[in-house]
């Protein structure tokens, strides 16, 4: 019942707000004039709507959706204030957000994508390109070299760098080889225009990073870390993987091992964390080394993996120490 009530009253004030607001005949005519007197014959409508939001309850914002006449692969989005008869723009945006600005990144984009494609086509089983995310997924037919990631990182810097308005982040690129829903591989390739200093977080340049999940390898090793250390009632999990940033086959497993919990309410066996191992592989061979054991009796679970990577060699380190 009280969802109910609560629902009627939020359905009565989106009611009277959008009848205080911009009707939607006289919204969409001033944004008829004004593209027609801006943006003359260059832009097709394929959306405009009341957007209202509840952040701002302003009942006078307004979904729109532009397709651009001479290509219309070129599509941009923003909200229109019907009120103020302009783009709205959140205060917290410091770069432009006009038509012609988004509309030129948008083509920028194109372009941006199919050079990095041009220049890595023949070199992939397949690949995808996210400019907007900043993400690249590349499959291979086999697992890449520490050479192989040189070679990607120039070839992909060799086209972001062109593009500092639009490529404005690192590079985070996937390697999965054919069938594999995520890589192993996690390469940062940072564009030498790129300031990161700001950032929470430093990755040196072309750090390797590890997805510990989803690909062959990180099964296979996870497999073999389920035989050593898991016990009945008392699994473990492999969370964390720090591989050798030049000899790939070396690596540092971070694996928390459980213990039975009893739950009071619950007749089930349940477990919880009960402390944290450092392990040393060889994926050559498998072989596993435990370099050190961390119990949660004496050592917090928070930030564990910031503790431990602050104790691995520093070949196995991709974070810049200052960050």
């Amino acid at each position: 019942m009280y969802r109910f009530i609560v629902s009627l009253i939020f359905i009565a004030v989106l009611l009277l707000l959008g009848s205080c607001g911009v009707s939607n005949a006289n919204a969409k005519k001033g944004f008829d004039t004004y593209l027609n007197t801006r943006h003359p014959n260059k832009y097709d409508i394929l959306t405009f709507k009341r957007n209202f939001n509840t952040a701002t309850m302003n009942p006078n914002l307004y979904w729109v959706e532009l397709s651009l006449k001479e290509n219309p692969e070129i599509v941009i989005n923003f909200r229109w204030d019907a009120e103020n008869n302009d783009v709205y723009v959140p205060d917290f945006y410091e770069e432009d957000r006009g038509i012609e600005a988004l509309t030129h990144y948008q083509q920028q984009e194109i372009v941006l994508r199919e050079e990095i494609h041009q220049v890595l086509e023949d070199e992939v089983v397949a690949m995808e390109v996210n400019v907007f995310n900043h993400t690249i997924s590349i499959t291979l037919d086999k697992d890449p070299t520490f050479d192989d990631f040189q070679f990607f990182s120039r070839k992909i810097c060799s086209v972001v760098d062109k593009y500092p308005d639009t490529w404005t982040s690192e590079a985070r690129v996937d390697f999965r080889l054919k069938g594999e829903r995520k890589g192993f591989y996690e390469l940062i390739v940072k564009p030498n225009n790129y300031d990161d200093s700001r950032e929470s977080y430093r990755y040196h340049p072309n750090a390797i990073i590890i997805n510990n999940y989803g690909s062959t390898k990180a099964d296979a090793i996870d497999h073999v870390v389920q035989g050593k250390f898991s016990k009945p009632n008392a699994p473990v999990y492999l969370n964390r993987i720090w591989v050798h940033q030049a000899d790939l086959s070396s690596m540092y497993l971070a694996i928390e091992k459980h213990k039975p919990r009893q739950d009071p309410y619950n007749k089930k066996m349940l477990t919880e964390g009960a402390g944290m191992y450092l392990v040393k592989m060889d994926y050559n061979n498998l072989d596993m080394k435990i370099m050190s054991y961390y119990d949660y009796k004496t050592i917090s679970r928070d930030n564990i993996f910031l503790d431990l990577m602050e104790q691995l060699p520093e070949d196995y380190k991709y974070l810049i120490e200052d960050s």
